[in-house]
């Protein structure tokens, strides 16, 4: 069952959702200094606006209830609580619309997802754990799971060709999104024309499924790093699969 107290989007963000017409390109996935990040949530948007993004996503690090992790410094991690409040109360920016994310990397815990996660814009399961973890998870069952539980976008982090051939069928049953990384999905530059190729035939087999760009930066100069993907996507015509774009 879905959660009925739920917000809708456009209520949760409280800020206009950009439209394919007017779209430059977006990173949906940056890590601040909540996780492995460099940079504060301001600084990344600083950077954002110089770099003329048109939307970002912020998207620590962060276990099934709510700790943030791989900190880059020995301290206590700091409240999911803080987190949603510093990025929801940055000064307005005309310019670059931000949206609040987690990248969930460990669902060891058995307590339940913390209340805060129904203040997110979406959430990504990580399908490339940093390290290895005592408890192993499947992301698209964990996906699945979470998409039962809240009404916003649940998607796959920076998937490979291979994950993505694997569980497209489960991708598009229970309405997922897919991550779209370079890094991540171009295993060896001598495969890249072959793996977009694939990519796009695969996603063109769909109508449902919904995709996400991000360029999964920690340091400052990774941010808005997703040309390659981005021009795919507009070759491909897939600008109107995007999460949280109005159409």
């Amino acid at each position: 069952m879905k959660n009925p107290s739920l917000r809708p989007l456009k209520n949760v963000s409280n800020l206009k959702i950009p439209s394919c017409d007017e779209l430059a390109m977006i990173d949906f996935h940056i890590h601040s200094y909540f996780s492995d990040g460099d940079q504060s949530p301001q600084e990344i948007l600083n950077i954002a606006t110089r770099r003329k993004l048109s939307a970002i996503a912020i998207t620590d690090h962060c276990d099934n209830v709510g700790q943030f992790m791989y900190l880059r410094d020995v301290s206590k991690p700091r409240p999911l609580r803080e987190y949603i409040d510093e990025i929801r109360n940055l000064p307005p920016n005309n310019a670059v619309q931000v949206f609040i994310g987690l990248e969930l990397c460990n669902f060891a815990n058995s307590h339940p997802f913390p209340p805060e996660f129904s203040e997110l814009d979406f959430l990504l399961v990580e399908t490339y754990p940093i390290k290895p973890l005592k408890i192993p998870f499947n992301p698209v069952e964990k996906a699945q799971e979470l998409k039962n539980q809240y009404s916003y976008p649940i998607g796959l982090a920076h998937p490979t060709l291979q994950n993505i051939e694997q569980n497209i069928d489960e991708i598009d049953q229970y309405s997922l999104f897919i991550e779209l990384n370079f890094d991540k999905l171009i295993s060896h530059p001598t495969e890249r024309d072959h793996i977009f190729k694939r990519t796009a035939e695969l996603l063109q087999s769909t109508s449902k499924v919904q995709i996400s760009v991000g360029s999964d930066a920690h340091i400052i100069f990774l941010i808005g790093a997703v040309k390659p993907i981005w021009d795919f996507l507009v070759k491909n015509d897939f600008l109107d699969r995007l999460i949280l774009i109005s159409k």
